[in-house]
């Protein structure tokens, strides 16, 4: 038998509903309330990914269309008096850090629009003319100090090179040629770079070593940062006397070259001679003078051999027939991914902070992890299983990596650009340059 207490609880109304009724309806619209707030937050965030993807996307197609362009409009021809047939070159290397690099010289569009570059050459002078470069081209064409620009401009695109930027830079320089060529090695001021980029190095290395023993003390972690910070400023000031950033979170940057070989995009040996029974790759080198780089192949691989004269010598210089652009991009969706295990430089399985899932794409499934590329065989949540092969992809090396360390999901764009016209090599025992060593998955 029911208590008078409960008895009086149960039915006691309220506007018409006992208190029980009232009770189990609020707890129902908390419940709802609760869903519909869970909903609308993985709305927002699903959302917010979408729009962060949509921006990648709309800065992939920027760049690959200035990419694009340029390649377009690149000179395989030497007919013009301007600069000389010996300038006109098309050299796809590496800097120091084993990353591709590329310099070609293209015609300038709508020359005679540009307002600085109708007044190059107008005036004559006793001294170098200026160049149009991008720094303070206004003030030399103003004061009659400008070279003429003769139709052709020299073009280059490398990565930043700091490790730990992202920056794409593009450089240009016309009148082609002389001694600030974007061709001569002194412009690029390689060694400086490297100096100033080792000197980053020893301070992270000295960092992360007297932080792991606790011995790093306030005072001195400053004065490291800052002496840091110092030879980041210096890359940045050598970078902008030749060139300038076009955007950043550009995480990897690829060009492969269609040769006379050439049959398959596939990264599989380039081979000396055609076949029409085996697959012959791309190449990953390219000189189109034959006789600035020296890179030696394996038996039955092309390679550059290098010919007297043929520096100075147009009529035998080799163009691609197509420029593939590989483009990585950073996913704003991975900015709070970073490693919550230390990796070694045999580590085959790691932990991340947040879940992933295994892209369908076999051509997204690379991970960048510091500097570091990475392919991903297997996801399962949090942890990434790479396997022996999976370390050390896109030119990198294996390395160490603490826990904290940035981890990146980079979006891949691919583009094939038609090149105006080609020249091929005179006879099969002139070659073209190996493929870098790419391994596959």
């Amino acid at each position: 038998m029911p208590s008078p207490r409960s008895s009086h609880i149960a039915g006691h109304r309220t506007g018409g509903y006992t208190l029980l009724e009232v009770v189990i309806a609020v707890g129902i619209l908390v419940m709802l309330g609760s869903g519909l707030a869970t909903l609308l937050t993985q709305g927002i965030s699903i959302w917010r990914r979408a729009e962060n993807r949509g921006r990648v996307y709309d800065q992939a197609r920027i760049l690959l269309e200035r990419m694009s362009e340029d390649l377009r409009s690149a000179v395989v021809l030497s007919g013009s008096g301007a600069g000389g047939g010996a300038w006109v070159r098309f050299i796809c290397d590496e800097d120091y850090l084993g990353r591709q690099r590329l310099r070609f010289v293209r015609t300038i569009s709508a020359e005679t629009s540009n307002a600085i570059l109708r007044q190059g050459g107008q005036y004559l002078t006793i001294t170098t003319p200026a160049v149009y470069d991008g720094r303070n081209d206004k003030w030399e064409a103003g004061g009659g100090d400008l070279g003429a620009p003769g139709g052709l401009m020299e073009v280059i695109y490398l990565r930043d090179p700091r490790a730990s930027e992202t920056y794409l830079w593009r450089g240009y320089r016309s009148p082609v040629g002389g001694m600030g060529s974007l061709f001569n090695e002194s412009t690029l001021k390689d060694k400086e770079l490297e100096d100033f980029s080792g000197k980053i190095d020893d301070v992270a290395r000295e960092i992360d070593r007297k932080m792991l023993s606790g011995r790093l003390e306030v005072e001195e972690q400053d004065e490291l940062l800052k002496s840091g910070e110092e030879a980041r400023e210096e890359i940045e000031w050598i970078m902008t006397r030749f060139a300038r950033p076009l955007t950043d979170g550009v995480l990897y940057l690829g060009f492969s070259f269609w040769g006379p070989t050439t049959n398959t995009w596939e990264e599989v040996k380039a081979l000396s001679t055609p076949s029409s029974k085996r697959e012959s790759g791309p190449l990953f080198h390219w000189d189109s003078t034959r006789a600035i780089l020296d890179w030696s192949g394996e038996s039955g691989e092309f390679t550059f051999r290098s010919r007297d004269g043929s520096l100075t010598d147009s009529s035998d210089d080799i163009f691609p027939e197509r420029v593939e652009v590989t483009l990585v991009l950073r996913d704003d969706n991975s900015e709070s991914l970073y490693l919550v295990e230390r990796i070694t430089k045999s580590t085959e399985t790691f932990k991340v902070s947040k879940p992933l899932s295994l892209p369908d794409d076999e051509n997204d499934r690379y991970i960048l992890v510091g500097d570091e590329w990475m392919y991903m065989k297997n996801v399962n949540g949090t942890r990434i299983t790479g396997g022996k092969d999976g370390r050390g992809w896109r030119g990198t090396e294996p390395g160490n990596h603490l826990v904290g360390s940035r981890v990146d999901l980079g979006v891949a764009f691919r583009r094939v650009v038609e090149m105006p016209g080609s020249r091929k090599s005179r006879s099969a025992s002139e070659r073209v340059p190996a493929p870098a060593k790419r391994k596959e998955p």
